[in-house]
């Protein structure tokens, strides 16, 4: 076995050279080595999991491992502004959510999302809501709101950054109330979890890592940012339901630096859109009840446009931008 895998290595080191020698593009040999995944949030939590997991499926696809770090860091402003700058070859890409495409209205920062990057491909339709510990003593949202506005500022809410899309709805159902509320930034969904758990936070603004934790009931789902009540947890109300006008759609996706060529971001889409079929990958979306929607690159873009207008506009709205 290992004669006939070194034959293959050096049958491959030839072609190489040959292709090189012939002034074929550096495309044609792609990919030649490891590609880097960063995934702007910590590990443990949904992205990072589901990540991960078609990371793995792709990887096997294009017949070289995708290693994934992890760089948390301002709601994953700091991955994507480190990834704007890689060479866009293909073997640096990264994980794009709601806050990287919000966080350049919110503050000054080296990208803009809609602009700045080469969009590959996008896997997942999330979904997010409001949950507190079983033991709490809110049993609905109105609950929560009322406390609130019999404490002002005494609610700490929980999110996994600042700028991502929970953190801009909890903030709008703030107004619509007319209530005071403190969000807490934490490097990840998971460690979010934590802190609900702990009793670090009153509540938890939060994307589909609750699901495992709402399902063995340890936290209570309040209410969604859904269009429709959630097939798990079909006691759960929407907050288009309880009278407000907040509805959230949050699309996870891969990008790479702006000016990768045409034939890679082909390879690289085609071979993330095989791992959806993946067991592996397929079993880390159920575990969040997470739906797989694969939009290509062009669609992908058109989406990352309209998420950028329309949540660029609700910040400024919310007046929450920096000055």
């Amino acid at each position: 076995m290992t004669c006939i895998l070194s034959r293959k290595r050096l049958l491959g080191g030839i072609i190489s050279l040959i292709l090189v020698a012939l002034g074929a593009p550096a495309w044609a040999q792609y990919p030649a080595k490891p590609i880097t995944l960063l995934v702007g949030l910590g590990a443990g939590g949904q992205v990072d999991i589901t990540s991960r997991a078609i990371a793995e499926g792709a990887g096997k696809a294009l017949g070289q491992p995708i290693v994934v770090v992890n760089k948390p860091g301002g709601g994953t402003a700091l991955a994507l502004a480190t990834l704007k700058n890689e060479k866009p070859d293909g073997y640096t890409i990264g994980i794009l959510s709601s806050g990287g495409i919000i966080n350049p209205f919110l503050r000054k920062l080296p990208y803009d999302a809609a602009r700045d990057f080469t969009p590959i491909m996008s896997f997942a339709d999330s979904f997010g809501g409001v949950v507190v510990r079983a033991d709490s003593p809110w049993k609905s949202f109105k609950d929560l709101v009322n406390y609130a506005k019999k404490n002002p500022g005494k609610i700490k809410y929980g999110t996994s950054g600042v700028g991502l899309v929970h953190h801009l709805a909890m903030e709008k159902l703030g107004v619509q109330e007319n209530v005071k509320w403190v969000m807490i930034p934490f490097k990840s969904g998971g460690e979010l979890m934590m802190g609900c758990l702990g009793g670090h936070v009153d509540a938890g603004a939060a994307g589909a890592d609750f699901v495992p934790y709402a399902k063995s009931g340890k936290l209570r789902l309040l209410a969604t940012y859904a269009p429709r009540r959630l097939s798990s947890f079909p006691d759960s109300p929407t907050f288009t339901e309880l009278g407000y006008n907040v509805s959230v759609h949050i699309t996870t996706a891969i990008i790479g630096p702006k000016g990768i060529p045409r034939p890679i971001v082909e390879k690289l889409a085609g071979a993330f859109k095989k791992a959806l079929d993946d067991g592996n990958f397929k079993t880390a979306m159920g575990t969040f009840d997470l739906q797989i929607q694969y939009r290509g690159p062009e669609e992908l873009a058109k989406d990352i446009q309209e998420f950028s207008d329309t949540y660029g506009k609700l910040v400024q709205q919310l007046g929450l931008k920096e000055e």
